[in-house]
């Protein structure tokens, strides 16, 4: 099975290719608009069997297959946001105020605002050390070098709300219950609208299952792309 991979808001485009062996990660982070980045989706994944989406990533792929630009046989989405921004309609997402005080964080200080949110990622983990020294095999100087400024603006305001499920392939949801980044209660949401939808939330975990536990997520990810 061919499996593509996207990667979240301010991390390495391969995160997850390393743990699904001939994956195609897709690099969308320099790409202008949320329309470019599909656009190079659909390109890239149209032949694709699976695809694999962590968290910025994993919403991208929702809006790919929402839009009828790729049809994958199999969709797995880790801690992915149904919204970033709390609306007045909805308490999902991050507060506005602290939303905006991150995007001037970032605007002012870019390194600095990176390595915290990179620590975020592990904050609340039972396995945070593994979680961060899968991070620190990075350079944060190469993510930086992509447009994430941008993104910020781009997302502010979405909500999958707006999109139509009923045509989504079997989906695997996975979720730490600890995810200070995005609430488990997003992948709850994405639950209760996708048909096909089998969710797995994990006590102990943070923002990144994949690093948290890499035998469990493997045999999953498997399990569900196979069955």
């Amino acid at each position: 099975m061919r499996i593509a991979t996207l990667s979240g808001w301010g991390q390495p485009h391969d995160a997850l290719s390393a743990l699904l062996p001939g994956s195609h990660a897709i690099d969308y982070a320099p790409c202008e608009s949320v329309e470019a980045a599909l656009e190079m989706i659909g390109q890239q994944a149209h032949d694709y069997d699976a695809l694999v989406g962590w968290s910025l990533g994993g919403q991208l792929a929702a809006r790919a297959i929402a839009e009828k630009r790729i049809a994958p046989q199999k969709l797995v989405l880790i801690a992915a946001p149904y919204q970033f921004v709390q609306s007045p309609a909805s308490r999902l997402g991050m507060p506005r105020l602290t939303f905006d005080q991150f995007t001037s964080n970032f605007s002012r200080d870019p390194l600095r605002t990176l390595t915290k949110a990179w620590d975020l990622v592990g904050y609340e983990d039972a396995f945070s050390d593994v979680v961060r020294s899968q991070l620190a095999a990075y350079s944060k100087q190469a993510v930086l070098a992509n447009n994430w400024l941008n993104w910020l603006a781009l997302l502010d305001g979405y909500s999958c709300d707006v999109l139509d499920f009923d045509h989504f392939p079997p989906t695997l949801l996975l979720h730490g219950e600890a995810d200070v980044v995005v609430a488990s209660a997003q992948s709850s949401q994405f639950a209760q609208r996708i048909p096909r939808a089998k969710i797995s939330l994990w006590p102990g975990c943070g923002h990144a299952p994949h690093w948290h536990d890499t035998t469990r997520f493997k045999q999953l990810v498997s399990e569900h792309l196979h069955a």
